[in-house]
């Protein structure tokens, strides 16, 4: 099945919703929502853009939902929020919570959203605008979630308390240790921690080598900050507890960016929670291979399957 690499070809409609200050936020749309299983809506990760996910979109067309995803504030096409577009910034996680609660209100799905598909960071903003309005989500699939950060070269408690530090001397907006911009053509397959499809790792470059505008590099100190910060409100005793919305949690057992502890941790203590871990998987698992693919939608269709359309 060819993959289309623009939001038209795979028969997507492009919205903008307006947030304050001038923010625009980038949203895609595909399928009728009144017809077939309704709504799933997906939500990407980090340095994540709609035309990466249009494969995806395919595989949740094929299973008769219409399907909705944005480019995050500071990411894809949406606004970005420093003068220098490769740095990944953010002052908070309730600002990207409060901008997704805007786009479901904007298309009707402020009071109920059937299904979610979402991706690292995706699954914990998901997972901050149930909080936010208990029951909105009717069940979620969460693919590597971004219940814990894995930190290379040093223990999480070293990286915040480092993080913390530097931000409060002003550095906010400075990459993170050792961090850089996008380079061109990609930093090399060998060795990424994304994925073990090469085909697939192209794609994402050939992609932002037709429009540089979606590049971004790594995050800023400031980002890492609101991250460790906004975990730290997760992982309070009760938080997750509250949270009644069947989910799946995929984690992928070769995982190097989000932490598989946390988020088997995160699965147990959630109310209607399940946990598949993908051994041959890395982060980006539907980027991964076609076989291991395959193992991934046969755990997402016995999911969807048993919480009902």
């Amino acid at each position: 099945m060819t993959v289309p690499e623009t939001i038209e070809a795979a028969g997507g409609e492009v919205h903008w919703v307006e947030r304050p200050g001038g923010v625009r936020l980038r949203v895609a749309t595909f399928g009728d929502p009144n017809a077939g299983n309704g709504w799933c809506t997906v939500l990407p990760g980090y340095t994540e853009f709609i035309e990466k996910f249009l494969e995806t979109v395919q595989d949740l067309r094929a299973r008769d939902y219409a399907v909705m995803l944005h480019d995050w504030r500071g990411q894809g096409l949406s606004s970005r929020l420093l003068k220098d577009r490769h740095k990944g910034h953010l002052d908070s996680f309730k600002t990207h919570r409060d901008d997704l609660l805007a786009i479901w209100d904007a298309f009707g799905l402020g009071s109920r959203v059937p299904t979610i598909f979402a991706h690292s960071m995706g699954g914990h903003v998901a997972l901050l605008a149930e909080a936010a309005r208990p029951g909105l989500i009717g069940r979620a699939v969460m693919l590597a979630p971004m219940m814990g950060i894995a930190p290379p070269g040093m223990p999480v408690g070293v990286a915040r308390g480092l993080t913390s530090g530097f931000c409060a001397l002003g550095l906010s907006e400075t990459y993170v240790f050792g961090g850089a911009g996008y380079e061109t053509g990609g930093r090399p397959f060998e060795g990424n921690r994304l994925t073990n499809d090469r085909g697939r790792y192209d794609r994402f470059h050939r992609l932002i080598a037709a429009n540089p505008d979606l590049a971004i590099g790594d995050p800023t100190l400031g980002w890492v900050r609101a991250a460790f910060r906004s975990l730290a409100v997760t992982d309070q005793l009760g938080w997750l507890e509250r949270i009644a919305t069947p989910l799946l949690m995929i984690s992928a057992g070769q995982e190097k960016i989000v932490s598989n502890a946390a988020l088997e941790a995160a699965s147990a203590r959630l109310q209607n929670a399940e946990s598949v871990r993908v051994a041959a998987a890395r982060h980006d698992l539907m980027s991964e291979t076609d076989a291991t693919r395959a193992e991934i939608w046969a755990a997402i269709d016995r999911f969807l399957d048993r919480t009902g359309a």
